[in-house]
């Protein structure tokens, strides 16, 4: 398979997704996906895209959970 935007090789790869659901941040680890060798483009299969989703909608307790540092950008910085 190849990169629809750069036509780079998809390499099979497993990655950790972040996703923000209502404005809080989830971490999900061991996500299989192909990934571009070029420009970093990831695809999941319709069976991870469903099993996102429904990790996101249930919101269980995850097994654990990680401090997450948060920085502004002020204006005018460099």
């Amino acid at each position: 398979m190849t990169c629809r935007v750069y036509r780079g090789q998809m390499t099979e790869e497993t990655i950790t997704v972040d996703l923000r659901v209502d404005g809080k941040l989830l971490i999900v680890e061991g996500v299989p996906a192909k990934v571009c060798d070029t420009c970093g483009e990831k695809v999941f299969s319709p069976a991870v895209t469903k099993k996102l989703q429904n990790l996101a909608k249930r919101r269980k307790k995850p097994p654990r959970t990680r401090r997450v540092p948060v920085f502004t950008l002020e204006k005018g910085a460099a």
